[in-house]
């Protein structure tokens, strides 16, 4: 073990001793409630509330009012007891992340105290009165029956003001890609260089994980648009675990037919684990448990060239030497590869009678992370962590993954180290009577290298203190060291681009919240202020009279204040109104921040970073209400509206040698405004369900901050950059999701034409519908007049999941075999389309005749290798995929 590697570990443990550890937002939940006489309603004073299985002891106080704070979310069993009255336990108490489970208990007063307890099953506030923001919560016992949920994003997806646009990248309320952060176990796992999750997280290993899609409070940072938390379970008193194994076919697509073929096994399977206990070596087990869970998944997938296989693996330590401190250490390690398929290349170009020559990539990412919670009191607790996150991601031609771009076939300089190479000619060249249509074969490869890195080290700390029994007030900071290294070179004209460059920026930030819980009203109040230092000097470029003058600069570090506000009101026993509004922003992604820092402009069309941008900025405000029509029908109607602005763009800021030099600033800007309708029907017997409707309108002058360079200044086609809002590509009006539950338990006997049917099964189904995207119309010649003034199709899928529970006699063991399917109904949803037909398989593009003398020889053959390239599979939604399983639960 290396000495770096020694200190990492070292500094935290010496903190967690010399300082009073210190909480953790984020991963914690709190109990609070009222201990009352049954007959009479007198509060009873003096009542002994236990959780049992921990230390977790606390008395009521002269109200009979009693709470818990910092309780990992899970299940709980509490237990009261008094000197003259019934012990009860009220069992399956669900705390969930930042918000008060009220569980109250109203016991007997019996003259001879009884050995027998009574037992009741706590049921889940259908309405949260402490919520004073939107979020959508999916626990572990929902989790597993919930189908297509092999990856955190399918969870997500079904959640009310997601987007999925035709590169299955997720949109929260009409967000870009990138404004969501990603936290598991409280730790950030955001890459900075993409703003997407750079971890998998096992969706078999989540305690709870939830999406605040508005108003989240001033614990949570670096994101415009939405929050996803997720918390791993936590060990168990006794051993459990799980073991799962499945199998799956798909429709593959075949390249030479241009169609989607029977539904097949494509090698779409996968092993899990997960193990659970106590640690016997460590204070007898009796203070310490573990989880842990690991998985191998692979998929050939639908597509050609695009095998996939990743391991996974995850784990949990609780460590608790007295009933005041309790350490905690988790880990998560991800390792994967992946075949890259597209059906053109930048220039055109397909690969699809060469798929050897596309590209492969390797990913690999690693958490581990350290928390100590001291309880100062029943009511202060503190907490201190450490963590460190890596994320690295390689991309290169899959014949030649293992070299450097410098090795590669037709690669040379001359003597002042300038590319004087072969490669972009090598790999365009026609070598087959079909190139000149648009396709390459032989030794063609896509010559694209990327590699990328990024890590960070954190050291977090927080104060929770309860001031009174209505007001719970938290402060922390946050610092950040990162490391970043970037190296990309592609080879698609004479004149290659790419850079490699490594920086260290730092990131920090402080916060306080106030949580004040009345009867009447609950507020949520807060403050955050965040800080960023790039560190690094750059050119900066101005254009005079033809010439160009290069400047050196330094970029300067930024901070931000951002207020936070949420109220929640009771207006009557089962409605509550909630309202939220926040200042939010983000620093932008490290591409648009470090690209091409020398300010090159040699290139095709240079692009320029810069350093000195502002952070990103949304100021959204919230109003909703949450009402119980009946004891198991609740409706939540939430209306919004977000101004966005400073968003990053790409804009001309001169011309060299005939071309635009362009430079990435702070100058775009949009506003978003819609409503979500989510009515649940709360399982009180066998069925349940949610029906999730939502309304957006998302507008703007750009929906990313390439769409100038791309879009624009690099293409004579298509009109000016807009100066005024227009829909954006991920302005989806109209999405509905329908969530279908049918389970019955173990004990349940059923009949049907005369047949017993056991119990022990359940079937799950879900439906979504979304209305058309917008897509820019063009002529023949791609010649666009306005901008996203077209509609696609719109989409709709359904989802299903069957189970069957098999118990061994006389154990609480069982295997459950299940069936899933997603897009049961094999339905090709079209996702994108040719801008000049409107059409996904169809670009207007045939012959008459050989195309150019050096071609087919038949008007036929041309045609059919044009219709070919117009048949890009990519423009489809997945097909319907199968897979059966079994499981073994202990």
């Amino acid at each position: 073990m290396s000495t770096r590697v020694k200190l990492i570990l070292l500094i935290p443990a010496l903190f967690s001793l010399m300082l009073p550890p210190l909480l953790l937002a984020g991963t914690t939940g709190k109990i609070a409630g009222v201990v009352e006489n049954v007959k009479t309603g007198a509060e009873i004073p003096g009542a002994t509330i236990r959780i049992v299985g921990t230390d977790f002891v606390t008395e009521t106080d002269v109200d009979g009012e009693y709470f818990f704070l910092n309780l990992p979310a899970g299940t709980y069993t509490l237990s009261v007891s008094v000197i003259g009255y019934q012990t009860v336990h009220k069992e399956d108490v669900r705390v969930l992340l930042d918000l008060t489970t009220p569980v109250d208990f109203e016991i007997e007063q019996v003259d001879i105290p009884l050995k027998r307890q009574v037992k009741v099953y706590a049921e889940r506030p259908p309405i949260q009165r402490d919520l004073t923001a939107s979020r959508s919560i999916v626990t572990s016992d929902q989790l597993a029956f919930i189908p297509n949920s092999s990856s955190i994003q399918s969870v997500l997806t079904n959640m009310a003001g997601t987007v999925v646009d035709r590169n299955n990248s997720i949109h929260v309320r009409g967000g870009r890609t990138g404004e969501v952060s990603y936290f598991y176990e409280g730790f950030s796992i955001k890459d900075p260089f993409t703003g997407n999750a750079g971890l998998r997280v096992l969706p078999d290993a989540i305690e709870e994980v939830n999406l605040t899609s508005g108003g989240f409070s001033a614990e949570y940072g670096e994101a415009l648009s939405g929050i996803v938390n997720a918390v791993g379970k936590d060990g168990s008193k006794e051993y459990h675990g799980k073991i799962k194994a499945y199998d799956g076919a798909t429709h593959p697509y075949d390249v030479n037919s241009g169609s989607f073929g029977d539904l097949k096994r494509t090698g779409n399977n996968t092993v899990l684990y997960n193990l659970s206990g106590p640690v016997p070596l460590l204070f007898g087990g009796n203070r310490a448990n573990f989880f842990a869970a690991s998985e191998y998944w692979q998929d050939d997938g639908y597509l050609p060239h695009n095998r996939a296989e990743t391991w996974t693996h995850t784990a949990k330590l609780n460590v608790q030497p007295s009933a005041n401190l309790k350490f905690t250490g988790v880990g998560s390690y991800y390792t994967g590869e992946g075949q890259v398929y597209y059906h053109r290349d930048v220039n055109g170009i397909s690969y699809d009678f060469n798929l050897d020559g596309l590209g492969l990539t390797k990913a690999e990412s690693y958490l581990y992370g350290f928390k100590s919670n001291y309880n100062f009191s029943k009511k202060s607790i503190a907490t201190f962590s450490y963590n460190h996150f890596y994320t690295e991601r390689r991309t290169a031609p899959e014949a030649f993954f293992d070299l450097y771009y410098t090795e590669w076939p037709g690669y040379s300089v001359d003597a002042e180290g300038n590319y004087n190479g072969t490669i972009d000619d090598d790999n365009y060249q026609a070598s087959t009577d079909y190139f000149n249509i648009g396709f390459t074969s032989d030794d063609d490869f896509d010559p694209y290298y990327s590699y990328r890195s990024t890590k960070y080290d954190a050291f977090a700390a927080s104060i929770t203190s309860q001031l009174n029994k209505d007001n719970e007030f938290r402060i922390g900071a946050e610092y950040r060291t990162y490391d970043v290294y970037w190296d990309m070179k592609q080879f698609y004209n004479s004149n290659p681009y790419g850079e490699t460059y490594s920086h260290e920026p730092t990131y920090g930030v402080v916060y306080f919240q106030d949580k004040l819980e009345l009867r009447d009203f609950i507020i949520n109040a807060g403050l955050r202020w965040d800080y960023m230092n790039s560190e690094v000097d750059y050119w900066t470029l101005r254009f005079v009279d033809d010439e160009v003058v290069r400047t050196p600069a330094s970029s300067k570090s930024k901070s931000q204040f951002s207020p936070r506000l949420g109220v929640s009101h009771p207006v009557a026993e089962n409605t509550i109104i909630r309202f939220n509004y926040g200042l939010y922003y983000q620093v932008p992604n490290y591409t648009f921040m470090y690209t091409n820092m020398e300010a090159e402009i040699n290139t095709g069309l240079p692009l320029v970073g810069n350093p000195d941008l502002e952070p990103e900025r949304t100021i959204a405000y919230e109003l909703g209400i949450n009402h119980m029509m009946s004891e198991d029908w609740r409706l939540d109607i939430t209306t919004y509206f977000k101004d966005i602005e400073n968003l990053v763009a790409t804009r001309s800021i001169g011309l060299y040698a005939g071309n635009d030099v362009t430079q990435f600033v702070n100058e775009d800007y949009g506003s978003v405004k819609g409503f979500d309708i989510t009515l649940e029907k709360i399982a009180t017997g066998n069925f349940s369900g949610t029906l999730v409707y939502s309304y957006m309108i998302a507008k703007g002058n750009s929906s990313s901050a390439y769409e100038g360079y791309y879009d624009y200044i690099g293409n004579d086609s298509t009109p000016d950059s807009p100066i005024k809002e227009y829909p954006l590509d991920f302005d989806q009006r109209h999405t509905a999701m329908l969530n279908l539950s049918y389970r019955v338990p173990a004990d349940w006997r059923g009949s049907f034409l005369g047949m017993k049917i056991p119990g022990a099964w359940g079937i799950n189904a879900i439906g979504r519908y979304g209305s058309g995207m917008p897509y820019t119309i063009t002529d023949q010649s791609g010649n666009a007049a306005s901008v996203n003034d077209g509609r696609l199709p719109a989409y709709s899928s359904v989802d299903m999941r069957f189970y069957k529970n098999i118990f061994l006699p006389r154990s609480e063991n069982y295997f459950s075999f299940f069936v899933e399917v997603e897009n049961l109904f094999d339905r090709r949803n079209v996702i994108n389309v040719y801008s000049n037909t409107g059409l996904p398989d169809d670009e207007n593009r045939l012959t008459q005749g050989d195309p150019d003398g050096d071609g087919p020889a038949t008007a036929e053959d041309a045609n059919r290798y044009y219709s070919l390239l117009a048949k890009d599979p990519t423009n489809y939604s997945a097909p319907r995929t199968v897979r059966l399983g079994l499981e073994f639960n202990f």
